[in-house]
C-alpha cells in the first residue's frame, strides 16, 4: 500500500464517520401531543375537563353595581321587664330601652337616610367527577363587596364537598337551602326573599331526591360551642316536587339559643305552585317558633315571632321581564333569646322587577317596607345592574 492509497482510505473513513454524526444530528424527538380543553356536558353548560383528568370544572360568577336608598333609623330596643310594677316579669310585659342599635335593615342592616352604593364581585369554582359512590363534587365561592360596612378584601364565602347525597363543609343552613327539593328553598321570589332566617353554617348533611319526586335532607349544624359543646343543632326536611310545583316541611332544633343553654325549635311549612305563564308562580310559607332561636324567620327588629306567614307571587310577562309582589306578617315577637312575648306584631311588603335585556345581563329593582307596632315604618330599595358569566 502506497502513501496515496493510505490517504484516500483515511479520507473515506472520515467522510463515513462525519456522515453518521450528521445523520444523528438531524434526528429529533417527536413533539408531545397537545391535549386541548374538552367540553364536559355531563353536568350542564359551562363545564370542561381539566386537562389530563376526568374531572369537570365550571368557573362562573357575577359582578354587580347597586344604587340603594335607605330610610332605616336607630330604634329603641325591647327588653323583658316589670312593666306593670307588680314585681313579676310576665308574658307581654315590655320595657323599651332607648339605644342606638342598628335596625336589621333590608339592604345591609345599616342605619340612616340617603344613598348607599354597593359593588360586588363573585367567582364560583365547581369541580365534579363520577365515582361508583355517585358524583364527587367540590365547590368554592369567593367574593368581595365594596360600599358595605366592611369593604373587601376578597374571601372564601362558601366551600363544601359532596359525594352522592353526603355534604360536608360551610354553606347555607339546610333550614334555608338543602341543595335539593326543587323550588323548596329560600323565601319569597325577590333577591332579598323577605324574612326567612338566612344563615350559613358548618354542617354535615345527607340529601336524597332531587328536583322531581319525593325528597328529604338532614343536617348536623355547628353552633360554635354553644351550650353542650359536643351537641350540634339539627335540621330535617321532607317534601315532594312535581311539575305543578313543590310542598315541604322543615324542622330546625337549636340546641342552645341563649347564654343559659335553653333550647328551642322552629318549623317551616311551604308550597310553591306554578300558576300563570311559564315562569309565574305562587309561594306560601308558614313559620312557627317556640322561642327566639337560630332557625326562626326573624323580623324587622331582628327577633323571631311566635308565628309568621309569607306570601309571594311572580308574574312573568315575557322570558325577559318578571314582576313579583310579596308580603309577610309576624305575630307576637319574642324578646331576644327568650320564649317571652313582647306583645308586638309586625308586617312587611315588597315589590321586585327583574329585566334581562340581553343574555347574562340583569337589571333588578326592589322596594321594601317594614312596620312594627308602636314604631314608625321604614322604607328602602335599590336598583342593581348584574353581569353574570
Amino acid at each position: 500500500m502506497n502513501i496515496k492509497s493510505l490517504i484516500l482510505g483515511s479520507a473515506a473513513a472520515l467522510v463515513a464517520v462525519s456522515g453518521a454524526r450528521a445523520a444523528d444530528a438531524v434526528i429529533m424527538a417527536e413533539p408531545e401531543p397537545v391535549e386541548y380543553v374538552r367540553v364536559c356536558d355531563a353536568y350542564g353548560a359551562g363545564f370542561f375537563y381539566i386537562p389530563g383528568t376526568e374531572t369537570c370544572l365550571q368557573i362562573s360568577g357575577y359582578v354587580w353595581y347597586q344604587i340603594g336608598f335607605n330610610g332605616y333609623e336607630a330604634v329603641p330596643t325591647a327588653v323583658p321587664g316589670d312593666a306593670n310594677g307588680d314585681g313579676v316579669i310576665g308574658a307581654g310585659e315590655t320595657i323599651i330601652v332607648d339605644t342606638s342599635n342598628d335596625t336589621p335593615g333590608y339592604i345591609g342592616g345599616r342605619v340612616g337616610d340617603g344613598w348607599l352604593k354597593t359593588t360586588r364581585a363573585r367567582i364560583n369554582f365547581d369541580a365534579r367527577s363520577d365515582t361508583e359512590w355517585g358524583t364527587l363534587r367540590a365547590y368554592a365561592r369567593i367574593q368581595a363587596s365594596w360600599g358595605t360596612p366592611v369593604d373587601g378584601p376578597a374571601s372564601f364565602d362558601q366551600a363544601y364537598i359532596q359525594l352522592g347525597g353526603l355534604m360536608l363543609g360551610y354553606s347555607e343552613s339546610f333550614f334555608v337551602d338543602s341543595k335539593n327539593g326543587g323550588p323548596s328553598n329560600y323565601g319569597s321570589h325577590s333577591w332579598g326573599g323577605m324574612y326567612y332566617g338566612y344563615q350559613q353554617r358548618h354542617l354535615i348533611g345527607y340529601r336524597f331526591g332531587g328536583s322531581q319526586g319525593f325528597f328529604g335532607a338532614i343536617a348536623l349544624e355547628d353552633d360554635t360551642l354553644a351550650g353542650e359543646g359536643y351537641m350540634p343543632d339539627i335540621v330535617g326536611k321532607i317534601g315532594v316536587a312535581q311539575a305543578w310545583g313543590a310542598a315541604w316541611l322543615v324542622v330546625g332544633y337549636d340546641e342552645s339559643r341563649n347564654a343559659l343553654g335553653d333550647d328551642g325549635f322552629a318549623v317551616q311549612a311551604g308550597a310553591h305552585i306554578n300558576a300563570g305563564p311559564p315562569g309565574s308562580s305562587l309561594r306560601l310559607i308558614g313559620y312557627y317558633n317556640d322561642s327566639d332561636n337560630a332557625y326562626g324567620p326573624s323580623s324587622a327588629l331582628g327577633v323571631d315571632p311566635e308565628w309568621s306567614v309569607l306570601a309571594s307571587y311572580q308574574y312573568a310577562f315575557s322570558p325577559t321581564l318578571a314582576v313579583s309582589v310579596g308580603g309577610q306578617y309576624f305575630s307576637d315577637l319574642y324578646f331576644a333569646g327568650t320564649d317571652i312575648s313582647t306583645g308586638l306584631d309586625a308586617w312587611g311588603a315588597e315589590l321586585s322587577v327583574v329585566w334581562t335585556p340581553v343574555t347574562n345581563f340583569e337589571v333588578r329593582t326592589e322596594l321594601h317596607y317594614d312596620e312594627v307596632d308602636d314604631l314608625d315604618g321604614t322604607f328602602s330599595g335599590y336598583l342593581r345592574f348584574t353581569r353574570y358569566f
